[in-house]
């Protein structure tokens, strides 16, 4: 009787073992994860379209009173963020992107590929503004570094600032 349960065991553990090595090699690649999937290959010729995630809306430092109030795409991935808002001919002057980053740090942008002028606005985790950029120039590739930590970066059509008055100090919600 012992060596029938001993030959069992070792029978069933042997197909337990072929049974692991055939599942090993009938996955498929997990390896990609849900960042390369949505890559696209945008261009000039095939920009991407606004996707609105969500709403933003900057306060005065002082009265904490609502100055703007904008929708807003969020670029949370690496490769988001690398795209930013590249290839667009134009964005509403009630849209802007969201770059969330992990932690807080220096941030820089530049504007390789990005047709639109902007104000880059850098934000640090306590929602203030830290730094801005007003009035970039399209497709120019110099760093444009925070003058501080910064954990958010909200890019808006350029002149925006100066019309609505959002400065350092003022707050964002989101």
């Amino acid at each position: 009787m012992k060596i029938i349960i001993i030959y069992t065991t070792i029978i069933f553990l042997s197909l337990m073992f072929v049974q692991c090595n055939n599942d090993k090699k009938k996955k498929p690649n997990t390896n990609t994860n849900n960042i390369e999937l949505k890559q696209q290959n945008y261009s000039f010729d095939n920009p991407p379209v606004f996707r609105n995630d969500g709403e933003l809306v900057f306060l005065d430092k002082s009265t904490e009173n609502q100055i703007l109030h904008i929708e807003i795409e969020v670029a949370s991935t690496d490769y988001e963020r690398a795209l930013g808002l590249m290839y667009r001919a134009k964005m509403e002057e009630n849209q802007g992107m969201l770059f969330l980053f992990p932690r807080e740090q220096e941030q820089s942008f530049y504007m390789r590929n990005t047709l639109i002028p902007l104000d880059i606005i850098y934000v640090n985790s306590k929602m203030q503004i830290v730094d801005i950029y007003k009035n970039t120039n399209p497709l120019d590739e110099t760093s444009l570094p925070s003058a501080a930590p910064a954990q958010y970066v909200i890019e808006i059509n350029a002149g925006l600032c100066e019309k609505y008055g959002i400065k350092i100090g003022n707050k964002v919600v989101f």
